[in-house]
């Protein structure tokens, strides 16, 4: 995501263009980062949900995108999922850890959406390049992954690719200009 040329972003906005009938909800899972592809597909989204593991890097990735998101493009409402958990406990934990600088610094909403915990099967559903809720539907994991899914809103999808196009954030990296209006 992080390297797409104009073309490839323009391409993949068609072919979300094309799955929208078909899908009541669409996960865009991200690189890590405030690349410009990134953020404008973040943007796109109807809800923002942030991945965040307890590593000092991980927490201050998402930090850092929250606070570019709420500074330079108005997002207000965040939902964050602690990866990679031990136990209930240990998520809640690391979400007071960011929730403690998102209150501190920046004029946001953080709600805890909950965690995922570590799960072995989800690395083996990985390496057998296939979705852990059909290859191993009763881990750990996927037990976490449809507990999410209860609270993703659905519908207007449609519109998904109509946003990504009219909010692009300007000129991908390396410096090529994406050609598309800022609306900021």
């Amino acid at each position: 995501m992080a390297n797409l040329e104009p073309q490839q972003h323009a391409g993949l906005i068609n072919a979300f263009d094309g799955l929208v009938d078909d899908l009541g909800v669409l996960v865009i899972d991200t690189a890590v980062g405030i690349f410009d592809s990134v953020i404008g597909l973040v943007r796109a989204s109807q809800e923002i949900l942030l991945v965040v593991g307890d590593e000092t890097s991980s927490i201050t990735d998402a930090y850092v995108l929250i606070k570019i998101l709420q500074a330079d493009h108005g997002a207000s409402h965040f939902r964050a999922v602690a990866n990679m958990m031990g136990s209930s406990i240990e998520g809640e934990n690391l979400f007071r850890k960011l929730e403690s600088f998102t209150d501190r610094f920046l004029d946001v909403t953080l709600r805890y959406a909950g965690e995922k915990p570590f799960d072995e099967n989800a690395r083996k559903s990985v390496k057998r390049q296939r979705v852990s809720v059909e290859a191993f539907p009763e881990s750990k994991s996927s037990t976490a992954y449809r507990k999410l899914a209860k609270d993703v809103p659905r519908g207007h999808l449609e519109f998904f690719a109509e946003r990504l196009v009219s909010n692009p954030v300007g000129a991908w990296p390396g410096g090529e200009d994406c050609n598309l209006k800022r609306d900021d």
